[in-house]
């Protein structure tokens, strides 16, 4: 079995996944072809001739090493970024939003903030957005954390505690010029102030407190450095 194993690694040549994982993939080779080579002896094959056709039976060896690489290279790249990005994004922003659900239901309403005069505007915006604002420090902080120890680059750190905002904005550039272009009788300019009110209101204030809370965790991984 050892000098099957080694004449496996001989025909592959290097992956370049590492010594552990070439191993476990010679050693998985090496099980698949003794178990075709078993097949061939109860079928009457010579033991030495089982064997040579076992290993025939993989026609070009240049081929599958290209596959195995590929495939291995498509797969810890999507477990990598699916931990260190995707997942906390979607943490953050199941957060934030779930956060913004609770204060509107247990909050004021904030039916006429930026809308109304100007101390009632103030008054809403005082109820509502800012303890929101002051919480997204923390949703912040919880991704740039989480992809941090998931060995994520701090781009991807800032990737995942900025997500809430980023989310929006895609929202809202998809909602708003749609709405331009659906409503035409209505009035470009009050739909362009209301973009920069709600981008300012939703991105822009957001973003602050999303930083404030990732930057102490802004900085390379353990397994990156």
């Amino acid at each position: 079995m050892t000098d099957d194993r080694e004449l496996i690694s001989v025909r592959l040549g290097k992956l370049g996944l590492g010594t552990r994982r070439e191993e476990e993939i010679v050693r998985e080779l090496g099980e698949y072809l003794a178990d075709h080579t078993a097949a061939l002896e109860a079928r009457g094959v010579a033991k030495e001739a089982a064997a040579r056709e076992a290993l025939d039976s993989v026609s070009n060896w240049s081929e599958l090493r290209n596959e195995i690489v590929s495939a291995e290279t498509e797969e810890t790249t999507m477990n990598y970024r699916t931990k260190v990005l995707w997942l906390p994004a979607l943490c953050a922003v199941t957060l934030s939003n779930g956060l913004v659900a609770l204060m509107q239901i247990f909050g004021r309403p904030p039916d006429s903030y930026w809308l109304g005069a100007a101390g009632k505007s103030m008054e809403v915006i005082g109820a509502f957005i800012v303890p929101w604002l002051i919480s997204q420090s923390v949703v912040g902080a919880i991704a740039a954390y989480w992809s941090r120890r998931a060995g994520g680059t701090v781009r991807y750190q800032l990737l995942a505690a900025l997500s809430p905002a980023i989310v929006l904005l895609g929202l809202f550039l998809l909602v708003i010029p749609s709405s331009i272009l659906l409503h035409k009788h209505a009035l470009h300019n009050i739909r362009l102030n209301a973009f920069m009110i709600v981008t300012l209101t939703w991105v822009l204030l957001p973003a602050v407190p999303l930083l404030i809370g990732a930057a102490p965790f802004l900085r390379r991984s353990q397994a990156q450095a």
